[in-house]
C-alpha cells in the first residue's frame, strides 16, 4: 500500500445529518462539500466514503435505499466535476431490530473494517492518510488504523487536544492539500491503534507488538507512578485496606494485585498489608449481579467493607465500565482515595480517580499488559523502598 487517501464520513461531513438519511429526498449537500471533493480529485488523492448506516439494522430503510442514496450523491457530484472513488457503509448495529443486521461488526466505526477495505480497494497507506468526520467514531476510526483525524468542529470545542478541528469539509481539504503538496506525512495521534494491517508471520507481529507495548508504557506520566506509590504506601503504613477491582482481563490483574501486594511485598520486608480483590468471589459477584444489577457488584461490596481512609485500585481498559465508574463515585463520596489504571480515552474513570495511571494505547492486549506491568512495578517499588541497598541487591524481585 503506497498511496495517501482521504476517508470521508457521510452525514454531517458531506451531506446534512438530519437523522437517518435513507431516501434520496433527504439528501442535502453541505455548502462547499462537492467543490472540496473536486479539489481532492484534481490533486489525484483517492477519496472513499465510510459511513455507519444503522438505519438498516433499525428497520428504518433497506440496503437498496442506501445504494440509491449513494447513486444519487454520485450523480450530483459528477454534475459539478467531482467523484468518490469507493463507497463503503456498515448496516449493522448490536441493538438493531432486523435479525440479519442486529449484531456487532468489525466494519462499524470506530472499528477499522471499512478503512481496511478502502485501503485494499484503492491501494492506500492508511498511516499516511486522513480521516475526516464530525463524530467521535470518526476519530476512533483514524486511531484504529493509524491515520490522521480531522474533526469537523461544528461549533464544539471539546475533544482530544491532539485532534485537529476544522469548521467544515472545505477547511479539512485545505489542510490535506497543504500537507500533500509539502510531501509531509500526516502525524497520527500518539495512541493510534495497533495493528494497522494484516501480518503474515508471528515473528513480525511479535516485534511490532513489543514496540507498541514499550511505547504504551513510555506514555505514562512518571509522576503518576510516584503519586500512586504514595497513596498505596500510606495505606499500608496506617494499616488501611486496599481494595482492587476489574472486569474480564482487568479482573485477573486485580486478583494478581492482591497476590503481589500481600505476599510479594512481604518478602524481605515483613510488611503486613491488607489487600482485598472485589473481583475474586464468584458467589457474591453473581448474587449481587443477579439481584441488584452487574453495575453494582463493586460499590455494593465497598459499602459493607470499606471505611474512610481505605483505598480502591480500579483497573479498566476503557474507563467506562458502569460498575467501575459507580465504585469510583462511591469512593469519592466516602473519603476513600482511588487509583485508576486506564487506556483508550480513559473514560470517566480517568477523571474520577485521585490518581490516574493512563496508558496511551487502543489495543486491549497492550493496555492489559501495561496495566499488569504497572501493578508489578508498584508492588516492587513499595517492597524495595523498605529494604537496604545490600538487601535489594541480594533479593530476587
Amino acid at each position: 500500500m503506497t498511496r495517501r487517501g482521504v476517508l470521508l464520513d457521510r452525514d454531517g461531513t458531506i451531506i446534512v445529518d438530519s437523522g437517518y438519511v435513507g431516501a434520496v429526498d433527504d439528501v442535502v449537500f453541505l455548502p462547499g462539500a462537492i467543490e472540496a471533493i473536486a479539489r481532492l480529485n484534481a490533486a489525484g488523492i483517492p477519496v472513499a466514503v465510510v459511513t455507519n448506516q444503522a438505519g438498516v439494522a433499525r428497520g428504518l430503510y433497506e440496503l437498496a435505499d442506501v445504494d440509491l442514496v449513494h447513486k444519487h450523491m454520485a450523480a450530483e457530484l459528477a454534475r459539478l466535476g467531482a467523484h468518490v472513488d469507493a463507497w463503503f457503509f456498515c448496516p449493522y448495529h448490536p441493538e438493531g431490530v432486523v435479525p440479519a443486521f442486529a449484531r456487532t461488526s468489525a466494519d462499524r466505526k470506530p472499528a477499522p473494517g471499512m478503512a481496511l477495505a478502502a485501503a485494499g480497494a484503492l491501494d492506500l497507506d492508511l498511516t499516511a492518510s486522513w480521516v475526516v468526520g464530525d463524530s467521535d467514531c470518526d476519530v476512533g476510526l483514524a486511531r484504529a488504523v493509524g491515520a490522521r483525524p480531522l474533526r469537523i468542529a461544528d461549533g464544539h470545542t471539546d475533544g482530544p487536544a491532539d485532534v485537529e478541528r476544522v469548521r467544515d469539509l472545505a477547511a479539512a481539504v485545505d489542510l490535506v492539500l497543504a500537507e500533500h503538496a509539502s510531501g509531509s506525512v500526516p502525524t497520527a495521534p500518539a495512541n493510534a491503534a495497533f495493528p494497522t494491517r494484516r501480518y503474515h508471520d508471528a515473528g513480525g507481529y511479535a516485534a511490532d507488538y513489543s514496540s507498541e507495548l514499550a511505547r504504551a508504557m513510555s506514555s505514562v506520566d512518571p509522576g503518576r507512578f510516584e503519586a500512586a506509590a504514595r497513596v498505596l504506601d500510606g495505606a499500608y503504613e496506617r494499616g488501611a485496606t486496599v481494595f482492587c477491582c476489574g472486569n474480564g482481563g482487568s479482573a485477573s490483574i486485580a486478583n494478581h494485585f492482591q497476590c503481589d501486594h500481600v505476599k510479594g511485598v512481604r518478602v524481605g520486608t515483613g510488611l503486613l498489608t491488607r489487600v482485598h480483590s472485589l473481583s475474586t468471589n464468584v458467589e457474591i459477584l453473581s448474587a449481587i449481579a443477579n439481584d441488584n444489577g452487574y453495575e453494582n457488584v463493586f460499590d455494593f461490596q465497598l459499602q459493607s467493607h470499606a471505611r474512610p481512609g481505605d483505598v480502591l485500585v480500579a483497573v479498566s481498559s476503557s474507563g467506562r465500565s458502569p460498575n467501575i465508574v459507580r465504585a469510583l463515585e462511591w469512593c469519592t463520596e466516602n473519603n476513600i482515595e482511588t487509583v485508576a489504571l486506564t487506556g483508550f480515552s480513559g473514560g470517566p474513570a480517568r477523571g474520577l480517580a485521585t490518581v490516574s495511571i493512563h496508558v496511551e494505547s487502543s489495543n486491549y492486549g497492550v493496555i492489559e499488559d501495561a496495566h499488569q506491568a504497572c501493578m508489578h512495578l508498584l508492588a516492587q517499588y513499595v517492597r524495595q523502598s523498605r529494604m537496604s541497598d545490600d538487601d535489594v541487591s541480594t533479593q530476587v524481585f
